[in-house]
């Protein structure tokens, strides 16, 4: 497939420049503005783009031309680039973005449902086994890689022929300078310079208005994040280390200070019963992935005496699929911060807060969208459950 690739390649160039070199012959037959006319139409035959090396987030030199023009974007890399503003330019998507089933497929994740037309793509495989062929049949420019080894970029890379560079969609906390590196990378591929600039400057200005409203004083309570997804959904214990919008908010997450099991993920792990009931949080925040979960756990008699649970201070976020996914993210920690500050947030109207964040991101208000499927910000009424007598 490689070698059929390389003969493709070479048969262009020896096309383009036997063109060239027909005209080169018969130029003195022409006038001098005839000559210019052709001359320029062979500059744009034969310089389609510049070749140059690039390098990648692992840390591999790749030879690529740019700007590239037609894309794919695999392993979650395809939400970079629609924040990029260049979903007109892919060719081909994975199996699952084409899923119209809810989270696992095209549904419950701004970027796809912001870009209907990505799921008439033609297929190029599942996450877990990308279809090689497939690929060299749409010809790409480049292909995108949001997670995986170099090993596993290089060997695609020599199956298809085609230029495959590894991105991260980071966080926006400890690994925020991935996800903006990220950007910057797929800007010089893609001449799109601007867009990964006011990506940055707009977050820039989020995270230093959260810091200013969360810093008028401490945070008053203790909180606590569950229903979380990682390889499976789980419930109330269903937990997260360092979660991002409490760190943004610099909030006091009773997770921080447990010792957590060697097998994170992304953060995340199950904490142990005895832990939360210990730390007892005083607001509990449910991730609405695993509220079903969540709300069976509170039928347990020592859930249920939870303070939080006592005090009616649990509350809905909605999931954010892929680490970074920037706009419910940010949506997510001004939500939260109405709830721990009220007063530093009065000021915010989370359904058109979130809006404002969807349509910088991904160009379209999917707020009422994303609250249908999975249910607003808002607090969790826990009296259609059965509180068991202690």
């Amino acid at each position: 497939m490689h070698l059929l690739k390389n003969y493709v390649q070479q048969l262009k160039r020896l096309l383009a420049a036997t063109l060239m070199l027909l005209w080169l012959l018969g130029g003195s037959s022409l006038s001098c503005s005839d000559a210019h006319a052709h001359a320029d139409a062979s500059v744009v035959a034969v310089t389609t783009g510049e070749a140059r090396t690039v390098t990648d987030l692992a840390g591999r030199q790749v030879e690529i031309t740019t700007p590239a023009r037609s894309l794919v974007g695999i392993h979650s890399a395809l939400s970079l680039v629609c924040y990029m503003q260049l979903a007109s330019q892919v060719v081909g998507v994975e199996h699952e973005e084409k899923d119209p089933r809810q989270w696992v497929g095209s549904t419950g994740r701004s970027y796809r449902m912001a870009n209907p037309h990505l799921g008439t793509l033609p297929s190029i495989g599942s996450r877990r086994q990308i279809d090689a062929e497939a690929l060299v049949a749409l010809q790409p420019d480049v292909i995108f890689m949001g997670w995986g080894s170099a090993q596993v970029a290089d060997h695609l890379q020599q199956q298809t022929g085609i230029p495959v560079l590894i991105v991260h969609n980071g966080n926006l906390t400890t690994q925020r300078h991935l996800f903006e590196q990220s950007l910057d990378l797929i800007a010089t591929v893609c001449d799109r310079h601007e867009r990964a600039a006011q990506i940055k400057e707009f977050i820039h200005s989020s995270l230093a208005d959260l810091r200013q409203r969360s810093s008028v004083s401490p945070a008053p309570t203790t909180v606590y994040i569950g229903g979380l997804n990682f390889r499976v959904a789980h419930g109330l214990l269903g937990t997260s280390r360092a979660y991002p919008p409490f760190v943004l908010l610099q909030a006091n997450n009773i997770a921080d200070a447990i010792m957590p099991p060697a097998n994170l993920v992304k953060g995340r792990f199950s904490i142990a019963v005895e832990n939360l009931l210990k730390a007892d949080p005083e607001v509990i925040f449910i991730c609405a992935s695993g509220e079903t979960l969540v709300r069976d756990d509170l039928h347990h008699p020592a859930f249920a005496a939870l303070r939080a649970v006592r005090d009616k201070r649990l509350y809905r976020i909605i999931p954010h699929y892929y680490a970074a996914s920037p706009d419910t993210v940010l949506a997510e920690t001004y939500y939260i911060g109405s709830i721990l500050y009220p007063e530093a947030f009065a000021d915010v109207v989370i359904a058109a807060t979130a809006d404002r964040f969807y349509r910088f991101f991904v160009g379209q208000p999917l707020y009422t969208q994303m609250a249908a499927l999975f249910g607003p910000f808002a607090q969790i009424n826990t009296e259609d459950v059965d509180t068991p007598a202690l």
